[in-house]
């Protein structure tokens, strides 16, 4: 029978994209522990103090969003101005 027979022992594989995640998130871990002191942010008028990593995460938030609506209207942009296909 082979169902007897013992499995030889894989090893899992780790992909890429969870190696990158898991390198990322501790870089993240260790980048919040290390800049907890609280300091004074001005934005036009309203004076807050908050975490130096909270200012960096909504500042670094915001130039991704940016980026991702700037693309978006790139390749809209692009995409408008494209020829027909002759027939």
């Amino acid at each position: 029978m082979a169902d007897s027979e013992p499995r030889p022992k894989t090893r899992a594989k780790i992909s890429p994209r969870l190696m990158a995640a898991s390198i990322l998130v501790a870089l993240m871990i260790a980048f919040i522990a290390e800049n907890t002191r609280r300091t004074k942010i001005r934005f036009i008028v309203p004076i807050v103090t908050a975490p130096v990593w909270i200012a960096l995460f909504v500042a670094t938030a915001v130039g991704v969003v940016a980026g991702v609506l700037m693309a978006r209207h790139r390749r809209g942009a692009a995409g408008t101005h494209r020829v027909p296909p002759a027939e």
